[in-house]
């Protein structure tokens, strides 16, 4: 569990008590009508009409926001100023054990895996993963590169065996493109198949694609092609042509093979 996380549930148990120790008639509305923040509660607000207070609380794990007393607006903590107000109630019970509260963007629960997390909607987790290079920081409730990442965020050892796919892995550095200029998501040929690709995305996240079936990757200008369009060693991977002297066995350059 990150400290944010940690910090809001130890107020937790004084949360309760004060909720019910502080009476309503204690409340004055500051005006005849609108929306008001409890002084101590940060999840607990007040609705006035006629200048007379109603209780509410926000949905579990979000915050009012109390900017606009013309405003009912219950929003997630990072995006709330609670300023003295630090008390929050107790969280639901019986939530996902991945679901801090019922509402919120929480971390992943291993404790080295810092780029992925989760998004609780009413205590159901919905996994989500940044995409490389970034990683999650629960503070600011969304990915941030490592630099930009508060306090708050977790730390991760970082990866040092580099992902394989039948013996390629991402090169080192850029990779740049026909104008000199680097790729974002370089493309490569597959090591064992004309149909298949290979994207480094951000020149680091590896991962396979493939093409449509009767189609090839033309590594020459990125795209899947028909494989007579495709490159000459491709052109030959579904059938060997009818005018084949070997149909049945050729490589996938249209040769055939060697006696």
């Amino acid at each position: 569990m990150s400290l944010v996380s940690c910090s809001l549930l130890v107020l937790l148990v004084a949360a309760s008590s004060l909720a019910q120790d502080y009476d309503l008639a204690e409340f004055r509305c500051p005006e005849v009508n609108g929306f008001f923040p409890d002084p101590e509660q940060c999840d607990k607000y007040y609705e006035c009409v006629n200048d007379i207070p109603e209780t509410k609380f926000c949905p579990d794990g979000l915050l009012f926001e109390a900017s606009d007393p013309n405003s009912e607006l219950c929003d997630y903590p990072f995006n709330v100023n609670c300023g003295a107000r630090e008390f929050v109630q107790e969280p639901e019970p019986g939530l996902d054990p991945k679901c801090y509260r019922a509402n919120g963007f929480f971390n992943h629960e291993e404790p080295n895996v810092c780029n992925k997390y989760y998004n609780c909607v009413h205590g159901y987790p919905h996994a989500y993963e940044c995409p490389p290079p970034l990683v999650f920081d629960e503070a600011q409730g969304t990915c941030v590169r490592e630099e930009q990442a508060s306090s708050f965020a977790k730390k991760c050892d970082p990866v040092t065996e580099k992902e394989e796919i039948e013996g390629f892995s991402c090169p080192e550095g850029d990779t740049l493109g026909p104008n000199g200029q680097p790729l974002a998501h370089p493309s490569f040929p597959h090591p064992t198949s004309c149909r298949k690709y290979l994207i480094c995305y951000f020149s680091k996240d590896l991962n396979e694609q493939g093409c449509p079936e009767t189609q090839v990757f033309d590594h020459r200008i990125n795209k899947c092609v028909v494989s007579e369009e495709g490159p000459d060693d491709c052109k030959c991977w579904y059938d060997c042509g009818s005018n084949s002297q070997c149909p049945d066995s050729c490589n996938t350059d249209c040769s055939c093979p060697s006696k």
